[in-house]
């Protein structure tokens, strides 16, 4: 059969457009706040906290991934489920924004004008590969004394997809297939020859992807499928039953159809017949 295979699959990689992992994530959270927000230092969550010191003259947002949790199954025969994470933007500012009984106080923002900033930000901003941002509380954390900062805490949460990864299957590769052709386009009748079992009480027809096979015995009584013999129609070959009526050595007529197959094998543009 004249078939033309498509051309060879090499496979493809999905790689989404942004990926969603912790860091990638605190990083678009921390360029959208410096994007929106000039008038104070926008960075991540330092590593050495205890070293840290407030150098901004008005103050500071610092971006720090707090935890994640974990939805349903979503699947039977893959670990997937919702992942929803938190950030916590931790704001240190020099003052509230607010002179106590007066007016605002100076021309610099405060606490609550940064803590609002933020809020506007951050809100409904969608990461690619994230559902929108949305906050989840805000709260006061301490006051420094010495120093006169006020820090607050405010936790944003997105919801994402964990997949688990994927593995390779442990399937062998394609090398050589058959393609059987169906419906009796391509049949071909071959009429009663003479064929003998072997010790393996075995007959290979000369051609594969055969039906309507019969079998006549030595006496000239036709024998039965399924109780006198076998037939693997893919292959052509005829198996004799144990108890029934033939024998190894014994010579038979055998008449069948058959119809085209295809061979198709690893590195083939088109295939064989």
């Amino acid at each position: 059969m004249g078939v033309m295979l498509d051309g060879a699959w090499n496979g493809v990689v999905f790689t989404p457009p942004t990926a969603i992992d912790i860091a990638t994530i605190e990083d678009a959270i921390v360029n959208r706040l410096s994007s929106q927000i000039n008038s104070i230092e926008i960075a991540h969550y330092p590593d050495r906290p205890e070293t840290w010191r407030l150098t901004h003259r008005v103050g500071a947002a610092l971006v720090m991934y707090k935890g994640a949790q974990y939805g349903e199954l979503l699947d039977t025969a893959a670990i997937i489920q919702e992942r929803k994470l938190e950030f916590e933007i931790s704001v240190m500012m020099r003052d509230l924004g607010w002179a106590v009984g007066g007016d605002p106080s100076g021309p610099s923002p405060g606490a609550y004008a940064i803590i609002e900033a933020i809020r506007t930000a951050l809100t409904g901003y969608r990461i690619a590969g994230c559902r929108p941002m949305y906050p989840v509380r805000e709260k006061f954390v301490k006051r420094d004394k010495q120093g006169g900062v006020w820090t607050y805490a405010s936790t944003f949460a997105l919801s994402t997809v964990a997949v688990e990864a994927s593995r390779t299957d442990g399937f062998p590769l394609f090398t050589r297939g058959i393609a059987l052709e169906e419906g009796g386009q391509t049949s071909v009748t071959v009429g009663s020859v003479a064929y003998t079992f072997n010790s393996s009480l075995q007959v290979q027809l000369p051609q594969g992807n055969v039906f309507a096979v019969s079998i006549v015995g030595p006496g000239g009584a036709a024998l039965i499928q399924g109780t006198d013999y076998s037939v693997d129609r893919a292959s052509g070959v005829v198996t004799a039953l144990a108890g029934g009526a033939i024998s190894a050595g014994e010579t038979v007529q055998i008449a069948y159809t058959y119809a085209e197959e295809v061979i198709a094998t690893t590195g083939q543009s088109e295939p064989t017949n």
